[in-house]
């Protein structure tokens, strides 16, 4: 499954910590709902990056998609929302959930928010963070499945032996990390640990994902 390899060949390149915000017991809310659609809102901003919210908009369909879920079109969700001349993802969130999941007919609506997008940086190195809240309601507006997810990650510069060398490999890797921080692989990753893996919070496959090969 092409979500299991990325997700192997990223934690082989990448030493990643998480902090894990949600409950130890099981969260059995949305597996009780079972849903067959799923809304996914325009995202909220709490960060300064004014590209964070559609780079982590753009994330989710698929991911959901591959587990078995009817995923509305981001690009069609924008459209009908801004037709009715909801533009703002904050006052979209403050919708009832009951007028939304009419509007587009769906099972459970998906509200995430970024509580931070950022890169430190310390003498010569850097570490970027991201932190996500997650909550779906069902079609009643009840909350019904919850996560909060914080990814961080520092670059990594192999030993040459060379004092110098390395100092330099340093500098270097700030650099371009401080000139173009790539916040998207530890987006996925989280996405992926929260619906996937994380024993509080990992999604039942839904209706519609193909049968395993045997």
């Amino acid at each position: 499954m092409k979500i299991v390899k990325f997700s192997i060949f990223l934690s082989a390149i990448l030493f990643l910590s998480a902090c894990e915000t949600t409950t130890g017991q099981r969260q059995t809310g949305f597996a009780d709902a079972k849903p067959n659609s799923i809304l996914i809102l325009p995202v909220v901003n709490h960060s300064v990056d004014v590209d964070a919210p559609l780079a982590v908009y753009s994330s989710l369909p698929v991911m959901l998609a591959e587990k078995g879920y009817y995923v509305y079109p981001s690009n069609t969700v924008k459209t009908i929302l801004e037709y009715e001349g909801l533009y703002e993802p904050a006052q979209i969130h403050q919708l009832p959930t009951e007028t939304i999941a009419q509007m587009f007919d769906a099972d459970v609506v998906l509200y995430v928010t970024i509580e931070r997008w950022d890169t430190i940086y310390v003498l010569i190195s850097s570490t970027t963070e991201v932190k996500f809240t997650y909550e779906f309601r069902n079609r009643a507006g009840e909350t019904i499945w919850e996560a909060s997810k914080e990814m961080q990650y520092t670059p990594q510069n192999s030993s040459t032996g060379n004092a110098l060398a390395d100092l330099i490999g340093a500098v270097i890797t700030a650099s371009v990390n401080r000139a173009a921080p790539n916040y998207m692989p530890l987006t996925r990753m989280a996405n992926y640990q929260v619906f996937y893996t994380d024993h509080e919070t990992y999604l039942p496959n839904g209706p519609y994902r193909p049968e395993e090969p045997k």
